[in-house]
């Protein structure tokens, strides 16, 4: 069902509602009311009869003849009977309306009662007189105050459909005039395509919920026009730079077949042959950590901090024998103390690309590795002594495959940064750089600590 229908619908029939409760609340008003009048037409009818067959010696003249003038004005079916002190009829005969003792008794108990029976409405008053004590019983029915009702009622049922149909086509109007700026978005958003992502005008719209969705949907195509402008700039990159060693690879194996050749020239050829196939394992394994980051969930559970910093450092050094780290420990906390939520081997890769960059880059000259706490973080600090990074380039750092224009002549993928700063806001931490040209470069990475209590959690990709 489309919406205009739904809220006109909807719309139709929570003012039906709301209107049937009114009428609901009218119609009862007015009924009690008819009812309380008509009980009260009644007692005058029972106190009018009483006057008639009682009171004469109680009232002058001219007062005795207004009660006969009233006793002949009857009520629709009335019928009165009238009973002494011992539920005895006089003056009236019972015929076939007899009342019982018991209710006879109430009128004495309560000296008045009214109830109904059916449509018939029954008074029953308890008369005092000085020739002794009476009760009055009347009965009848309200035969004007029910058609009045039906006729309300009638009414009242017209009326309702009146004002459902006209609430219904008027609501079903202006649904459709709100919902004009949807209609309008969605043609708009219905035309787009990756080359066609325009934002939708919003500059005449009122500041309501509708130029809310669209300024959301231009955030949405804005978001969506970077994210194909990266992925074709990564594909582009990814393309050139995997083709750089492909075809230094072909180029050495060409060389090497165009004549024979003693060893040592082989084993040359050879080993290019195996250098460009580990830069190019490399750059595949950096792509395909970058693909995991983005598309999957990894679980993040409690570690203890220093387990994980002493099987890094030896893994570190086992996978570069050369590497030249001086480590610094610059804070007070015990080490056996301190837990994070991470994944290590994530963590891990992390740490390894900042170090092993800060080594390449600073030509395995002495990498210091700090290790700080303050209330919340942990901190970890790489210091090198390289050739450092242009100011207007640091910003561009964690884009994948970008390179700093200094760092050509060095043999890297550009994708270390990019994942490690993946990495570590996948586990809530921060990751800055601060570096001057031919000063060096400052890496510091903040980590969130736990609580020994804290339980693990699982986080999903940012």
């Amino acid at each position: 069902m489309k919406i205009r229908n739904r809220l006109s619908l909807q719309f139709s029939g929570l003012f039906a509602i709301l209107l049937l409760g009114v009428l609901m609340a009218v119609y009862f008003v007015v009924s009690n009311h008819w009812q309380n009048t008509f009980f009260k037409q009644l007692e005058d009818r029972a106190f009018t009869v009483g006057h008639n067959y009682l009171a004469e010696d109680n009232f002058t003249k001219a007062e005795y003849d207004e009660v006969q003038r009233k006793y002949p004005r009857t009520l629709s079916q009335e019928k009165i009977r009238i009973y002494d002190i011992n539920f005895s009829p006089t003056f009236i005969e019972e015929g076939d309306l007899k009342w019982s003792k018991a209710i006879l008794a109430e009128v004495i108990d309560k000296k008045k009662i009214n109830f109904k029976i059916g449509d018939e409405y029954v008074v029953g008053i308890f008369y005092r007189d000085n020739s002794g004590d009476f009760i009055v019983m009347a009965k009848a029915t309200n035969d004007k105050g029910m058609a009045a009702l039906k006729q309300l009622r009638t009414v009242m049922l017209g009326s309702l459909i009146i004002a459902l149909l006209i609430t219904f086509f008027l609501s079903r109007w202006f649904a459709g005039y709100f919902l004009i700026p949807i209609t309008r978005i969605n043609r708009h958003v219905s035309r787009k395509d990756i080359s066609t992502l325009y934002p939708i005008p919003t500059q005449d719209m009122s500041k309501d919920e509708i130029r809310t969705l669209s300024e959301t949907i231009n955030e949405l195509f804005r978001r969506l026009q970077d994210s194909f402008d990266n992925q074709q700039a990564f594909v582009s990159h990814a393309s050139h730079e995997l083709k750089t060693p492909i075809a230094s690879l072909m180029g050495n194996a060409e060389i090497a077949l165009r004549q024979s050749r003693n060893e040592d020239e082989y084993k040359k050829v050879l080993q290019g042959v195996v250098n460009d196939a580990t830069h190019m394992d490399q750059m595949i394994n950096n792509l395909l950590a970058l693909s995991q980051l983005d598309s999957s969930v990894y679980p993040l559970h409690k570690h203890a901090f220093e387990e994980f910093w002493w099987t890094m450092i030896d893994h570190l050094i086992a996978a570069q024998k050369d590497l030249n780290l001086e480590l610094n420990i610059n804070t007070e906390e015990e080490l056996h103390k301190l837990f994070f939520n991470g994944n290590g081997n994530l963590l891990e890769l992390a740490l390894s690309n900042i170090i092993f960059n800060a080594s390449k880059f600073s030509q395995n000259e002495p990498v210091e590795l700090i290790l700080e706490t303050d209330e919340d973080n942990i901190i970890i600090i790489v210091k090198d002594q390289g050739i450092g990074i242009r100011k207007e380039d640091l910003d561009k750092l964690f884009l994948p495959f970008y390179r700093s224009s200094n760092a050509f002549g060095i043999k890297g993928t550009g994708l270390g940064l990019s994942l490690a700063h993946k990495i570590v806001l996948l586990h809530k931490g921060q990751l800055m750089i601060d570096s001057e040209l031919g000063a060096g470069t400052t890496v510091t990475l903040k980590i969130p600590k736990v609580n020994t209590d804290h339980e693990s959690q699982s986080l999903s990709k940012l």
